[in-house]
This record gives C-alpha cells, structure tokens and sequence, in this order.
C-alpha cells in the first residue's frame, strides 16, 4: 500500500474496530494478516478487478468491519458456508479473528475465488476452502447439503431469492445468518413465507450502525434464521426459476 505504514494502517484497524465495537477481536497476529490482505488486495485490485472499494479506510470499514458485525452469532468451532462470497466479504475476515471456524468460500465468478484461494495462502489461513461454483449445483454435491453449522451472505441478492440459495445448506439446528442493509426489514417481510417452506424461522433480527470516524454511518440489519426442519429435496430451483418467481 503506497504511503501507508504498518503503524499507520493499525491505528486506522484499531479506530474502526473500536467504533463498531469489536476491537476485542484484534490480535497483534490478525491485525499483521489484516495488513497483509490490504496489501495484497490492492495490488491484485489494480490489476484484475475485483472490488470498487480501494481506499484503506472503506477497506478496513466496508470489508473488514461490516463482514464481522454478525461475528458473534458463530458458534465455537461451527462449519460455516459463505454463499455469494466474492473477494472474500465475510470468509477472510472471519477466518483471520475466527480460526476455530471451518469456512467454505462459495462464488461462481473464477477470478474471485482465486483470490480468496491467494490471499489463504498467503496469510496462512488453514480453515479456509475456495470454491468456484453456483450455490445451487454445489448444494448438490455429495455430503454439502444440509452439512453446514451456519450459512451466510452479504450483498448477494435479495432475501427472498437468497434463501433458497442458502438454507438447503444448513443442517437442522444450525442458522443462517443474513447481513443486510437498511432495507433488511423490507426484505424479510417479503420472504418470510419462504423461509418457511425452507425450513427456517426467523430467530432474531438486529439494527447496527456500521460507523467510521470521519462521519460515515450506514444502517445493518442482521437477521439470523434457524433452521427447523429439512428443506425439501426440490429446492433450490435452478437460479432462473427462483429469481423471476422467488418463494
């Protein structure tokens, strides 16, 4: 990162993380892998496109703090499912202050799982598993369908369409933890009949500030849904199917 130092960049971490209230997450290890994933997002950035977010402050605020506002909803050693995970918005994240988390990286766009396959690597991330692929065919693959503690997803598509790509992944007792945005309350009234024939049933539902110090706040809903029953072998539809007519 040009012009920007270790030091500099920490101290940027620390007062974000701390207006957001997860500065007990740091550790002087994941602040250094949180430097080292700037650092090699930039660079990657500049020569493939991979995000519209450059700035180290959006980065550290828009990437790293409103992946893990929902952190605590994670259970201890959980198996968790990033569906929609682009350049790795929760998985890295997660897996940096979460090393007890088994995380599977999901997204059909190549380049981007292979930098989410780069940046584990290069950190040293060992409980991380990229994959190239739609959620809806990989759902299908021996041993993934109902095999996961927790699913997730941040800024992939709206709740009525992301549940179906999402909840036939969770195991019954398990959840799946929605990062939305201000209109998160819209779009669980939109969804909520589906989420039933899923499986699922709302547990919670959580209004955030995802703030910076420079002014900057944007609201976040968390909605977490526990999954109550098995999701009937139909679903997921093809994509097509559930996009023009969503449960």
């Amino acid at each position: 990162m040009t012009g920007e130092t270790f030091e500099s960049f920490q101290k940027k971490l620390e007062n974000i993380f701390d207006l957001n209230n997860i500065a007990h997450l740091l550790s002087q290890d994941a602040t250094q892998k949180f430097y080292q994933l700037s650092t090699l997002l930039i660079k990657v950035n500049s020569e493939t496109n991979l995000t519209a977010i450059n700035d180290i402050d959006d980065i550290i605020l828009k990437h790293y703090a409103d992946s893990l506002l929902a952190v605590s909803q994670y259970e201890k050693d959980a198996s968790v499912i990033d569906v929609g995970c682009g350049a790795g918005f929760p998985s890295l994240p997660l897996a940096i202050v979460r090393p007890d988390l088994k995380i599977t990286a999901l997204d059909s766009t190549g380049k981007k799982i292979d930098f989410v396959k780069l940046a584990s690597r290069e950190l040293g991330l060992k409980n991380v598993t990229a994959v190239s692929a739609r959620a809806e065919e990989f759902v299908d693959i021996a041993g993934k369908r109902e095999s996961f503690t927790h699913a997730t997803a941040r800024a992939v598509s709206r709740l009525n369409v992301l549940s179906e790509l999402t909840l036939p992944f969770v195991k019954v007792g398990g959840s799946f933890i929605a990062l939305k945005s201000k209109d998160g309350d819209t779009e669980l009234s939109e969804a909520i009949t589906g989420i039933a024939t899923l499986g699922g049933e709302v547990k919670t539902t959580e209004h955030l500030n995802l703030v910076s110090y420079d002014g900057f706040e944007a609201q976040r809903t968390i909605i977490v849904i526990e999954k109550k029953s098995s999701t009937p072998k139909k679903y997921p539809r093809t994509y097509s199917k559930i996009s023009k007519k969503p449960l």
